[in-house]
C-alpha cells in the first residue's frame, strides 16, 4: 500500500523489462536518519519505505507481523459497513487495534509522507498525535504500525476513484483498475547514480515489484472490495 509519485520531472524508465530490473536492484533514495523530534522526517526515517539493505528486512518484518494479524477477508466484511470519513483508514485501524487514531492526521501525514514533499509543522504535529494515540513510544514498531495508515490512505482512495469508472462485479472492477489504471502509478530508484522515476503501468506491477513490492496488496484490494460491496447495497 503506497501512494502515486509525484513532484519534480526526472528522467523516465517505461520499458518494462527495465523496470522490474530496477525494482529488483536499484537503490530506494535514502534519507536522512532522524531520532527526534518525533515528526514526519522521524517517521520518514523509521519506514521500510525509503531504505534498503537490513534496515528495510528489519521494518518490513514488523510491518508483515501486523498484517499476518487481519485477514483480507474479515477487512472486506468489515470494510462494507464502516461509517465516516476514509473509511479503508478507520476499517484497517479497527482491525488492527488501533481505533484511537484520528483519520484527519493519517490523511495530513499521507499527503506530505513522500521525502521530495516539503517538510510541514502540521504534518509533524499529526506524527505526534498518532505516535501518542497508539502508545506514544517512537520506535520503528509504532513507525511500523502509522505507515501501514498512511500508506493505505491515499493509495486505496485512489484505488477506489478509478475502479469508479468501470462496471461489472466488485471483483471485476478491481481487477480492470489494477490492469488499465492502477493508484501506483510511478516510483523512484537511484539508476547508474541518478535518481529517475520508474513507470508502474505495467502488468503485474500496479502494488510495486521486488523487495519493496507492497507487502498489502490483498489487504488493500479486501477494502476497497468491501466499500465497494457496501456501495452497491
Amino acid at each position: 500500500m503506497d501512494g502515486a509519485v509525484t513532484g519534480q520531472e526526472l528522467p523516465l524508465i517505461g520499458e518494462p523489462d527495465r523496470v522490474r530490473d530496477a525494482l529488483l536492484y536499484a537503490a530506494v533514495p535514502p534519507v536522512p536518519a532522524v531520532e527526534s523530534p518525533v515528526g514526519i522526517a522521524w517517521l520518514r526515517a523509521h519506514v521500510p519505505r525509503f531504505c534498503d539493505g537490513d534496515p528495510h528486512a528489519r521494518r518490513r518484518a514488523l510491518v508483515i507481523a501486523e498484517l499476518d494479524g487481519v485477514s483480507p477477508a474479515e477487512l472486506r466484511e468489515r470494510a462494507q459497513t464502516v461509517e465516516g470519513p476514509l473509511p479503508h483508514v478507520l476499517a484497517l485501524a479497527e482491525a488492527l487495534g488501533l481505533e484511537k487514531i484520528s483519520t484527519d492526521a493519517v490523511q495530513l501525514v499521507a499527503a506530505h509522507y513522500q521525502p521530495f514533499e516539503p517538510d510541514n509543522p502540521h504534518a509533524d504535529a499529526a506524527v505526534a498525535e498518532l505516535v501518542d494515540a497508539l502508545g506514544g513510544v517512537p520506535d520503528e514498531a509504532m513507525a511500523a504500525r502509522i505507515c501501514l495508515l498512511v500508506q493505505a490512505c491515499a493509495a486505496t482512495t485512489a484505488l477506489l476513484t478509478n475502479a469508479a469508472k468501470f462496471d461489472g462485479t466488485t471483483d471485476e472492477r478491481l481487477t480492470r483498475t489494477m490492469a488499465e489504471n492502477p493508484p501506483l502509478r510511478a516510483t523512484r530508484r537511484i539508476v547508474d547514480g541518478t535518481l529517475v522515476e520508474l513507470d508502474l503501468r505495467h502488468p503485474g506491477l500496479g502494488f510495486g515489484y521486488g523487495p519493496h513490492a507492497c507487502p498489502g496488496r490483498a489487504h488493500a484490494l479486501a477494502l476497497a472490495a468491501g466499500i465497494l460491496d457496501g456501495e452497491g447495497e
